[in-house]
């Protein structure tokens, strides 16, 4: 019986039906174990924040599949959007019969914003920041975050960032979430670094970046966030790459990128990163399209212009706009 009950997914059963099991079923009653894995479920209930990084078998679905959400972002007849969507590339036959996409909608965003990111933790996916339309009708910047459970399609708000960002970076990793720079509801950019804990549901400033900084584009690989190109307060392109490790607090530079990059992303294959797409300056000042791929190799730190191109330049990519999970 307690063998048995090790596999019993407690952690998706709601607190009523854990209390009624907990209270009323003799078996439950008579076995150590039961118990204690019923306590188990609720001290996880009623730890609301902190359930992304107390995650275990018992509070994850059978049956889980990689899924792309597009999330937020503009559309011309509306300011800012709540919409959540999937896609589900399983049943394929109807999207050839209907011509359409296969997306399907969920439950949406408490507030629609725009430039906003996203990260997932824990298999919940994060989304803080971005543009917002206030009640006065003005559109700036926002510090609110909110958290999204695909096991219940549900959203909760979690404490809003210490900074107002949009065009910034968010990252996770280990336990913990980060943003990096943006600018706030000034349009100021900004230095800035800040972590939230799921466990306090609380951010605190780290260590910040050496210089203002907006417009990057980053990624976490083996436990370090990525940061790339980005322009400054004084509207300097970059063209450097950056690396934050969160064990020494400390932001390291690595070798800069082939040229300047700033509305660009940045991508991870097998211990490579990848940017793609963005704008550069030209010799007039003039903002230009790229249209190059670039690989860099982090155990070599070298950077490679790849052989093949994007079919067409993109800045304030799809990433951007609808933020991917």
């Amino acid at each position: 019986m307690d063998e048995l009950l090790q596999y019993v997914r407690f952690g998706l059963m709601d607190v009523d039906t854990l209390h009624t099991v907990a209270l009323s079923h003799p078996l439950v009653q008579a076995s150590e174990t039961a118990t204690a894995l019923i306590n188990e479920a609720l001290a996880y209930h009623q730890s609301i924040y902190a359930q992304p990084v107390w995650q275990t078998r018992r509070t994850k679905p059978r049956f889980q599949s990689d899924t792309l959400y597009i999330i937020g972002g503009k559309k011309r007849e509306i300011c800012k959007v709540k919409e959540l969507r999937y896609f589900n590339p399983v049943d394929q036959e109807n999207v050839h019969i209907a011509g359409i996409a296969n997306w399907s909608e969920l439950a949406p965003m408490p507030v629609g914003r725009s430039h906003h990111c996203v990260a997932v933790m824990g298999d919940f996916l994060f989304v803080a920041g971005g543009e917002a339309e206030h009640s006065t009708g003005r559109t700036c910047a926002v510090r609110t975050a909110c958290r999204y459970d695909p096991r219940t399609n549900s959203w909760a708000e979690i404490a809003p960032m210490k900074n107002c960002r949009e065009h910034f970076v968010l990252g996770a990793v280990d336990e913990y979430l980060y943003a990096v720079g943006g600018r706030n509801e000034l349009r100021q950019v900004l230095p800035t670094v800040e972590r939230y804990c799921p466990k306090k549901n609380k951010w605190t400033f780290v260590q910040s970046f050496d210089r203002s900084l907006s417009c990057h584009a980053g990624y976490v690989v083996d436990g370090l966030l990525w940061i790339s190109g980005g322009v400054t307060n004084t509207a300097q392109y970059q063209n450097r790459l950056m690396v934050y490790d969160p064990k020494q607090n400390k932001w390291l530079s690595r070798s800069p990128m082939l040229q300047r990059r700033v509305y660009h992303s940045m991508a991870a294959v097998q211990r490579k990163l990848y940017v793609l797409g963005g704008n550069d300056l030209d010799y007039n000042n003039d903002r230009i399209l790229v249209r190059h791929i670039d690989s860099y190799s982090i155990d070599a730190d070298q950077w490679t212009r790849c052989s093949f191109n994007m079919l067409t330049g993109a800045y304030c990519t799809p990433k951007e706009e609808t933020r991917y999970y």
